[in-house]
């Protein structure tokens, strides 16, 4: 049956306005829209004109923290500007302060722009170690995991709000006892930042789940944390944004130690019960515990990985629940202890990396038997993926796009893949990046 049609017009008419929120559009002509698209037919796209688009790069613990980022899009490189308007070359690293770097995309030849980058840097005395993430264009929600806070650990979650108007978030904490009550809002003015110290929120605390909801165009947000036992300090740590609750997750590597656990946020009012397995380039081995690893419900948990393989691994979980996951592997850089976090990442069906001789491996996992053409410029890198195993694979430098026929999870790594190295997420290639539309029928 029909929805009706003035409820229809009016439910589209809200989701342009959103999509539009977030882009500088000088003039827009509305017209009516047709009833939404039901079961039996799927609909049109209709491109939404393009604009300019808001990219942030994380701030990190590092007082020394560079971005290379560059402007990929259908029709070509396309510019970005910082947020004096200055325009940025993308041969040329740019310092990156705690509070992260706002950037502008605009758009080419009509044709909407993606930034494509990373930020890496490594801290030095109480805030050792080594940190990366990728830029990426603000989110309505975003999970994170991170340190305990029990004496000595600091954990500052940091929000950046790169539109022009101020946005209303709302933050959800849980801990291993549960979650911890009610939603904390916090306002982020208008192309500004705004931090809540965490510990101040949830303290004594031996890891802890966050959520964070933004309204409009969203917010950037990261987690940076100070370590310590006691009176003494080990280090820095930096928690990327995870991908959103799955029944299936994936870290696509990982540098699997003794010291190295799976933390898992079981969000649902409902027991998670899990499997969990590591996966390398020659095969799956699930992990050497009970039949049945459970997660109560709202709780935070820990699940050991160390004796069964050392390396570099994927970690895979599945749960009867939708659940959030990162590995945390305690580590020693420069001499001194610190903390590595490897972020689960989303499935998609397209990716685009700008490769350094900092960041040229990736890491790909399918659940399908697939081939995919990695493609830059003239150069052409084919893979096979096969189930149960990931593949590696060193690129040169420059900036690498893909897409698959099947979804994919995929990682950059950035570092030395045989000694200290972090996992980062990619963004979609350029064609779906910077791709707006929104669907209706004929």
């Amino acid at each position: 049956m029909k929805k009706p049609v003035a409820k229809t017009i009016w439910a589209v008419a809200s989701a342009v306005v959103i999509v539009l929120a977030a882009l500088v559009i000088p003039a827009v002509t509305w017209r009516q829209l047709p009833a939404l698209s039901t079961a039996k037919n799927t609909g049109v796209k209709v491109a939404v004109p393009a604009g300019i688009r808001q990219v942030v790069c994380p701030g990190l613990p590092a007082g020394n923290a560079t971005a290379w980022v560059k402007a990929a899009s259908l029709a070509g490189e396309g510019a970005i500007t910082d947020s004096s308007g200055k325009t940025i070359s993308g041969e040329n690293p740019k310092t990156v302060a705690k509070t992260g770097l706002q950037l502008q995309v605009n758009p080419l030849q009509g044709r909407n722009g993606a930034a494509i980058g990373y930020v890496s840097g490594s801290g030095t005395q109480n805030e050792n170690g080594f940190f990366a993430d990728y830029c990426a264009p603000p989110v309505n929600r975003a999970y994170f995991l991170t340190p305990g806070t029990m004496v000595g650990n600091a954990s500052t979650l940091h929000l950046v709000n790169p539109a022009g108007r101020a946005v209303t978030v709302q933050i959800q904490i849980w801990s291993e006892q549960g979650s911890l009550g009610g939603k904390i809002a916090q306002n982020v003015p208008a192309k500004g930042s705004s931090a809540l110290i965490l510990d101040g929120q949830a303290s004594e605390f031996n890891r802890l789940g966050v959520l964070v909801e933004a309204e409009g165009a969203g917010v950037s947000s990261w987690v940076s944390s100070t370590l310590a036992t006691g009176a003494q300090k080990e280090g820095a740590s930096h928690s990327p944004r995870l991908a959103s609750p799955e029944n299936e997750v994936v870290i696509p590597a990982a540098k699997i130690t003794d010291k190295a656990s799976l933390r898992v946020l079981n969000s649902n009012s409902a027991v998670a019960t899990l499997q969990v397995s590591l996966l390398d380039t020659k095969g799956e081995t699930p992990l050497s515990s009970p039949n049945k690893l459970q997660v109560a419900s709202g709780a935070v948990f820990d699940i050991p990985l160390g004796g069964v393989k050392d390396g570099v691994a994927a970690v895979k979980l599945t749960s009867n629940q939708p659940v959030v996951a990162a590995v945390f592997a305690e580590e020693t850089v420069a001499n001194q202890p610190t903390l590595a976090i490897y972020p689960s990442v989303p499935p998609s069906t397209s990716g685009a990396v700008l490769v350094t001789k900092q960041s040229e491996n990736l890491s790909f996992e399918s659940s399908y038997p697939q081939k995919i053409t990695l493609v830059s410029g003239e150069k052409r890198q084919e893979i096979t993926l096969s189930p149960e195993k990931i593949a590696i694979v060193k690129l040169s430098e420059g900036l690498w796009q893909w897409q698959s026929e099947h979804e994919i999870r995929a990682g950059q790594l950035v570092g030395d893949i045989a000694g200290t190295f972090r996992t980062i997420a990619v963004e979609k290639s350029a064609s779906e990046a910077g791709a707006i539309s929104v669907k209706v029928n004929p």
